[in-house]
């Protein structure tokens, strides 16, 4: 039963006894004296008390009951889903109960694709009969090989184990499955069967070959007898013009096995022809350098063409690896059956390091540019909060005396009166310039985030020509998660992007778009001037392009340009989101009231 159906049960068979005993009070109450009334009473707080004591007692074994039932459940998920093999269990009619995620990846399927199915969806009638413990009824357990296709259309291989599952009572309850994944192994008896059968094609290949060589042979000795002392001139010639090349040369057979090498190759390895021939170049390099070494002499001779890669070679006078460019050309028979590896090889260690040295110093540049922009911006914004904070405040003081000073005489002293609206006027001309410079410095939107400082930048630049402007803002943030120096660096790039449509484009339309999404800050820029000429990287106004792309690969971002003579240009920013934390009310207030200020 149920843990509730317990409950009740208990709750009813306790209420049902006291009201019995209520009755049997009830009968015998006008019949009893004081003291006996006392007493009965006395007999029913009892059994009441005993009642619920019954009840809580109860209660707590069943909870007990549950947590180590419980407990034992979660140890044995845990360890089904530990274990390195798939297992599935089933009810008696062969339905699939509980399975782990090892099955699932064996498969490829998703849980909820296997639990609550039958088996006969997934196996026929044949596979069943020979794996399924349920269908085996003369024997409790099996054990087999299953060949099955994963969902990837892939052919797999399993090494299955079952038992069935009977209950305390000896009824059958289900089966238990286990299966082991033997696809690998499989596949390598498979490959081993396809080298086997390939080395006899090879060998009796070769026997034939070498039977056909026999025949041959005999006809050619007295040939060769006549061409050996010319071959020999001819070979002393070859090897003299090999060893005076400067450029590394090495011959290989076909099973990768150095035949010649010239004196610049010995150098370039730091071993000599004698120390290395009959295959000692095992002995010389290491066992992954002459695995990676056939691995390409097979390339270049499936290749059928010259093969140009980086090989790393150990030089045992330098005692360190050398970085070279092998070109290997290789070489076939009559026959079409690889004969020869022609190889020359240079020396790029050198030149390598070079450039990895020239990347670095280019970085550490960069590095470098960034830090002096982010000096200049805070260095920038400083100057404009010390001109606000003093200049400003001086000049507000200042005007705010005139202004007394201009009251007070505009009935008494006309003149000086005259003379104190001269001193506003110039007043608020000075102020009026300091923000501008202020705002040329650093404006104060920027403490608002990109969006509003791009609104402010856009109108501002809407007010000193006829150029029109549109500003597409794609985010609910007004910062769009950038911290202080990301949005002075992408407020920069915008500043100079129009700056420079401004100067060069001869546009009359302009659009900014700024975008956030889950991976990246977007920012596109794009107008319907005349678009970039050919040579415009090369001339001095490219610098601003320069500036701008140097600042974007400095935040780790990405700048992209779409142009073409005559269709306008667009620029697209991609910038890296990062988190960033949000300001809060009360800063935002002080940021506005300092703006409105």
């Amino acid at each position: 039963m149920s843990k509730w159906s317990i409950e009740t049960l208990s709750a009813a068979c306790a209420a049902l006894v006291l009201i019995m005993l209520g009755w049997l009070a009830g009968v015998a109450w006008s019949e009893l004296g004081f003291w006996e009334h006392a007493g009965l009473a006395l007999l029913l707080l009892a059994a009441a008390s005993t009642a619920l004591w019954l009840m809580h007692k109860l209660r707590t074994h069943l909870a007990s009951t549950r947590q180590q039932l419980d407990a034992s459940a979660m140890r044995y998920r845990d360890l089904a889903e530990t274990a390195q093999d798939g297992m599935w269990q089933t009810d008696a009619q062969g339905t699939i109960l509980q399975i782990n995620q090892r099955l699932c990846d064996m498969l490829g399927l998703p849980p909820e694709a296997l639990l609550g199915h039958s088996m006969d969806e997934f196996h026929d009638e044949a596979t069943l009969q020979r794996l399924c413990p349920l269908r085996r009824a003369a024997e409790q357990s099996c054990m087999g090989e299953l060949h099955f296709q994963h969902s990837d259309g892939t052919d797999r291989w399993a090494m299955l184990s079952g038992r069935r599952l009977h209950d305390r009572q000896g009824r059958l309850t289900g089966a238990l499955v286990l299966i082991s994944d033997i696809t690998e192994h499989k596949r390598a008896e498979h490959a081993l069967s396809l080298a086997h059968a390939e080395l006899e094609n090879r060998v009796a290949l070769r026997t034939a070959q070498l039977l056909d060589l026999n025949i041959q042979l005999s006809a050619e000795i007295a040939m060769r007898a006549q061409t050996e002392a010319a071959l020999a001139r001819s070979e002393e010639r070859l090897q003299d013009i090999i060893s005076m090349m400067p450029l590394s040369l090495f011959l290989k057979d076909a099973d990768s096995r150095v035949v010649l090498m010239n004196q610049a190759c010995e150098q370039q390895w730091g071993v000599r022809q004698q120390d290395i021939a009959e295959g000692r170049d095992v002995q010389h390099f290491p066992e992954e350098q002459t695995k990676d070494f056939q691995a390409a002499d097979q390339e270049a001779f499936a290749s059928r063409q010259v093969v140009i890669r980086e090989e790393l070679v150990w030089n045992a006078q330098l005692q360190e690896n050398r970085l070279l460019q092998t070109h290997k050309k290789p070489v076939f028979d009559a026959d079409g059956q690889p004969q020869m590896i022609i190889a020359m090889a240079i020396d790029i260690t050198d030149s390598k390091r070079n450039e990895e040295n020239l990347e670095r110093t280019l970085a550490q540049l960069r590095e470098l540019t960034d830090h002096q922009q982010t000096i200049k911006e805070e260095e920038r914004r400083r100057i404009a909060l010390d001109i606000h904070d003093d200049l400003g405040q001086n000049l507000m003081v200042l005007r705010i005396d005139v202004s007394l000073l201009h009251a007070r005489t505009a009935r008494t002293h006309p003149r000086l009166h005259r003379h104190a609206q001269r001193v506003l006027d110039t007043i608020d001309t000075t102020i009026r310039s300091v923000r501008t410079i202020i705002n040329d410095l650093h404006p104060s939107t920027l403490e608002l985030g990109l969006g509003p400082a791009a609104e402010w930048l856009i109108r501002q630049m809407e007010n000193r020509g006829p150029i029109r402007y549109r500003l597409t803002l794609d985010s609910e943030a007004p910062d769009l998660g950038l911290d202080q120096r990301q949005t002075s660096a992408i407020f920069r790039v915008l500043q100079e992007s129009l700056s420079n449509i401004v100067r060069h484009a001869q546009a009359s339309e302009v659009e900014v778009a700024l975008a956030q999404d889950a991976d990246a800050i977007v920012l596109r820029i794009s107008d319907n001037g005349i678009g970039m000429q050919p040579g415009d990287h090369g001339k001095r106004a490219a610098f601003g392009l320069k500036s701008i792309r140097e600042r974007v690969h400095a935040l780790g971002g990405e700048l992209r340009i779409d142009s073409q003579a005559g269709r306008g240009t667009a620029l697209a920013i991609y910038l890296p989101q990062q988190a960033a934390a949000p300001a809060d009310n009360d800063e935002i207030q002080k940021l506005v009231k300092t703006v409105a200020n």
